[in-house]
């Protein structure tokens, strides 16, 4: 099992393989790379395709730090680095989108990110804000964070079950709940602290890389109001919707989302 072993003194676990330009693909929060299978099976001949466990999930270590989105950016940084990677395209779902964003206005000094890609996008914020009604509510943002303090298991129970618009998803509900439980209850709570507090709309307008934004029509967990308000503010960007899809598009249409980023990255 191949780990990297970061400047922050963790370590990190990943997969490395395919030919052709460099896709790192970020999971969402509580998700693991095995949420990639799908993409990594249909880009692997075209594309190398690097996962990773973020930081607290999966197999990665799962230190007792903050999990902000500027310490998950650290760790990508450090990845991109450690394996040498140029001309990359930063895939992220939910939380990872966030954390793509972030980087590339922040840490990407070196250009060695060309391209982002936002795959129902938690970000760039969660909540909803008086002139964005379509965010989600604070009592059941406060209920959530409450759910990872003391309830963690029924909370991503409750979780793996919003993530599907497909009627059809039992075993893959039970296959993502599986790979969710991986993560401690410390971690879920300071994840989604984190996708609470953390704002980026005024990072908006500084994304100086190509950006796709692919949306479920019927994502209940990452309001899709906020990917028509980025596609109108970041430069460069193309939004692109999945009809018959909730919050986990990679599974629910795996074929059309390998498309659109092939498509993308070129």
């Amino acid at each position: 099992m191949p780990f990297l072993d970061l400047d922050s003194g963790i370590q990190i676990h990943y997969r490395d393989g395919g030919t052709g330009k460099p896709l790192l693909f970020m999971p969402g929060i509580a998700a693991t790379l095995d949420s990639w299978n799908y993409q990594v099976l249909s880009l692997q001949d075209s594309y190398r395709c690097i996962t990773v466990d973020m930081r607290g999930h999966g197999d990665s270590d799962k230190p007792y730090s903050g999990y902000s989105y500027s310490e998950m950016c650290n760790d990508i940084h450090s990845v991109l680095l450690a394996l040498d990677l140029c001309d990359v395209t930063l895939v992220g779902w939910s939380m990872g989108a966030g954390v793509g964003l972030n980087y590339v206005v922040d840490f990407n000094a070196d250009s060695r990110v060309s391209k982002l890609a936002m795959v129902a996008p938690a970000t760039p914020r969660l909540l909803a804000t008086d002139t964005e009604t379509f965010g989600l509510d604070a009592d059941a943002a406060e209920a959530t964070l409450e759910g990872m303090r003391v309830a963690l298991p029924e909370t991503m129970a409750a979780f793996s079950g919003a993530n599907f618009h497909r009627e059809d998803m039992q075993a893959t509900t039970a296959w993502f709940l599986s790979m969710w439980l991986k993560m401690p209850a410390y971690v879920g709570y300071q994840c989604f602290k984190t996708l609470l507090t953390e704002d980026l709309r005024d990072k908006l307008k500084l994304v100086d890389v190509p950006t796709l934004i692919c949306h479920g029509r019927h994502d209940v967990v990452a309001p899709p109001g906020w990917s028509d308000y980025m596609a109108t503010r970041i430069p460069q960007c193309k939004l692109t919707w999945f009809e018959n899809s909730g919050h986990a598009l990679m599974v629910e249409e795996p074929d059309r989302l390998s498309e659109q980023i092939s498509r993308f990255v070129g």
